[in-house]
């Protein structure tokens, strides 16, 4: 029982990271309806910012942070309005639009490696101290990740809920052409979202690779699957579904490691992932993603 209880611990602590990831990819596929499979990559690129911040500019490794989070969301930016909203304005269909995201994953991943080499890279200045809540134990890294992780989803729904900013999104999650006939600037939002999302991808990459003490070129493409899993078992298009989803796929996959290797555990995600679709296909929250009749 004792180690199940760890695992809990274990699950918030992969949890925090995952529900960072899955609301930017959410986020970006309700108000833009691109289902980017170049997100997890985009998790690389943001580690890979903070340690530029970390290894040039000698910055501490939560400013470090910060800075991987701004680099990929004005990357992501960039290259929504280069790649993908040229595609966009042709009319090319979702089936296509994935492709040509996937496309755009690996030529990211080789840019990586074309700087910084097929190598394994970690970060310095993470704090190691172990504390001790009750029968759970948690780094120092880990504990704050996880208040990052709750203040920033507690911003996002107050952002999305109180301000007009989030009015203007959702209504484009809603209705584009509608929202645009209503005085909202659906560029601007656009820009917004992309940003946001690649904001938020930075982020999840930084902790992620905080967590596995190292990483490499490939550290965002290996978690995209469970991030995708989290998304969809929430609600596709759903931010409120995404971090419910990342809170559940998160423990699951954790405590699972009590009975089967470590190794398989994302084979849990992706067999949660099969079962919700099947039965509950809209996720747990009723996502908000279009379907197009012809793909």
């Amino acid at each position: 029982m004792s180690l199940v209880i760890a695992a809990v611990g274990f699950g918030f602590a992969s949890a925090a990271v995952l529900c960072l990831a899955a609301l930017g990819f959410t986020l970006q596929a309700g108000i833009t309806n691109v289902v980017n499979l170049a997100y997890g990559t985009n998790l690389t690129v943001g580690a890979f910012g903070a340690l530029v911040g970390e290894t040039v500019f000698h910055l501490d490794i939560w400013l470090a942070m910060l800075l991987g989070a701004l680099i990929m969301g004005f990357v992501s930016v960039f290259l929504n309005r280069a790649v993908i909203d040229p595609f966009i304005r042709r009319g090319t269909r979702h089936f296509q639009m994935m492709l040509v995201t996937f496309a755009l994953s690996i030529v990211l991943e080789y840019v990586v490696v074309l700087i910084w080499g097929e190598n394994f890279y970690s970060y310095t200045g993470v704090p190691s101290g172990v504390l001790n809540i009750g029968p759970m134990s948690f780094t120092s890294s880990q504990l704050l990740i996880m208040g990052i992780a709750a203040l920033l989803l507690l911003v996002m729904h107050t952002m999305l809920r109180y301000t007009k900013l989030g009015k203007a999104l959702r209504a484009m999650a809603d209705d584009k052409e509608l929202a645009r006939g209503c005085g909202v600037n659906v560029s601007r939002m656009t820009d917004i979202t992309w940003f946001l999302s690649g904001a938020l991808a930075g982020l999840a990459g930084v902790s992620l690779a905080m967590t596995t003490s190292s990483f490499s070129e490939i550290l965002g493409s290996n978690y995209l699957l469970v991030v995708v899993a989290a998304a969809v078992l929430g609600g596709a298009g759903e931010p409120y579904g995404a971090m419910l989803g990342g809170l559940i796929v998160g423990v699951v996959t954790e405590v699972s490691t009590v009975w089967i290797p470590n190794e398989y555990s994302d084979v849990i995600a992706l067999a949660l992932l099969v079962v919700f679709c099947l039965f509950r296909p809209e996720g747990i929250i009723s996502g908000r993603v279009q379907r197009s009749e012809e793909l």
